[in-house]
């Protein structure tokens, strides 16, 4: 989907700003992980502390090991930062699907019906594969927070409407497939299962944009983007100039969106500012 095809409203270059840092997180903390325990491998005959050996880096003494030790604990972070990074990329799309309601004027709703309150208000639906893959992640979601990572019964069920088509996307993505999980086992999650939650959450922020372009008025799109462009043009413009810049701007960030400049005199005229 072309970027003008997209509306970029707040929320949502938040919602893809958000994403981005995550993902840069979690890659920078894997790597630095795997990058220190092969650097570990110049001390590892020391008997000494890590303390000791490196006196100098914060917060060292909270993780006051030998290096052999310590190396062993950084070659297996990876299943400890995809156990934190899944849930934040799933919290980020959550939390946006949830302005996304706001937006269109629907009441909050919980992660396993927000989408459809969605779609059925904006009178559209979204890929059933991806929902389907979404709602697995958030089931071992579930798990890892509320069940110490011990798959449950909803996750099988989740596991079980896979479709063949999207089982072979979230195998593209993690290299293996979720349908081996029974009842009583454990969910991993590891940078594969990171990736198919920020690409499947990415997806599905895409098409919940695009739902929103013909569906919110354009009165409301028309406020969302003079309160925009107000809170990214300080100072004080003449009507003439006002006009330029707003337009502008709607080319800019709102070029899907329907909004004439009937619409945007109305909008600045309810801040108390003349566009001419």
């Amino acid at each position: 989907m072309p970027r003008d095809a997209l509306v970029q409203f707040p929320a949502f270059r938040h919602h893809e700003a958000s994403r981005e840092s995550a993902n840069n997180a979690m890659m920078a903390l894997l790597v630095g992980a795997q990058v220190s325990a092969n650097f570990l491998e110049l001390t590892r005959d020391s008997s000494r502390q890590l303390s000791e050996i490196f006196p100098t880096i914060p917060h060292v003494e909270r993780f006051d090991l030998r290096p052999d030790a310590a190396q062993a604990i950084l070659r297996g972070a990876e299943e400890h930062l995809g156990a934190m990074a899944v849930p934040q990329a799933l919290a980020i799309h959550e939390g946006f699907i949830l302005d996304c309601l706001e937006l269109i004027g629907a009441r909050s709703a919980k992660a396993w019906q927000m989408h459809d309150k969605l779609a059925t208000r904006a009178g559209s639906s979204f890929d059933v594969d991806r929902m389907t893959r979404f709602h697995v992640l958030r089931e071992m979601r579930n798990a890892i927070i509320h069940r110490s990572g011990i798959v449950s019964q909803p996750l099988v069920d989740k596991i079980g409407e896979l479709t063949p088509a999207g089982e072979v996307a979230w195998c593209k993505h993690t290299g293996r497939s979720p349908r081996g999980l029974q009842l009583g086992d454990r969910v991993t999650f590891m940078l594969g299962e990171l990736v198919e939650a920020l690409a499947t959450t990415k997806a599905l922020a895409r098409e919940a944009n695009w739902m929103l372009i013909p569906a919110v008025p354009p009165a409301t799109w028309a406020k969302v983007i003079v309160e925009d462009h107000l809170q990214h043009t300080p100072g004080r413009l003449n009507p003439t100039k006002r006009r330029k810049v707003i337009l502008g701007f709607v080319r800019h960030h709102y070029r899907a969106v329907a909004v004439t400049e009937a619409d945007l005199k109305t909008a600045f005229a309810a801040c108390g500012i003349a566009m001419a």
